[in-house]
């Protein structure tokens, strides 16, 4: 009878523990799943900013080629006008806006390098800082 009765303390004991242990297993299955449904998330958040760092970075680099780009075509421009001392001109370009600096021998060169500028593609404005010497 004792036999018994230890057999079946060790079998109940057995049942419960293995009890005990299904519960541990499905929770940390479930803590498990919870953390890849966390680190699924963050890594997407994490690629999405990525991917809008890098749209942003590409805005920047095409703004800046675009500048780039127009200033050169102002000098262009000036340096194919004969009447026009296009060496003697500065031109800078910020977001499409001109800014046309340095100094001329006449008014006349001052108002042909800004119209020059005007007709340049991609221009939105330009400031005319350029001065007749005297």
């Amino acid at each position: 009878m004792k036999t018994l009765q230890t057999l079946l303390i060790a079998a109940i004991s057995m049942l419960a523990l293995s009890a005990c242990s299904q519960q541990e297993q499905e929770e940390t299955r479930e803590e498990a799943q919870t953390a890849l449904e966390q680190a699924t998330e963050a890594t997407q958040r994490a690629a999405e900013d990525a991917a809008d760092f890098a749209r942003e970075s590409a805005d920047r680099t095409s703004d800046f080629l675009s500048d780039s780009s127009i200033t050169a075509r102002v000098k262009t421009a000036l340096f194919e006008a004969d009447q026009v001392s296009a060496s003697q001109i500065n031109v800078e370009t910020i977001d499409g806006h001109v800014v046309l600096s340095g100094v001329v021998a006449t008014a006349s060169e001052a108002d042909l390098a800004e119209q020059l500028a005007e007709g340049i593609e991609g221009v939105k404005s330009v400031e005319n800082d350029i001065e007749v010497q005297q």
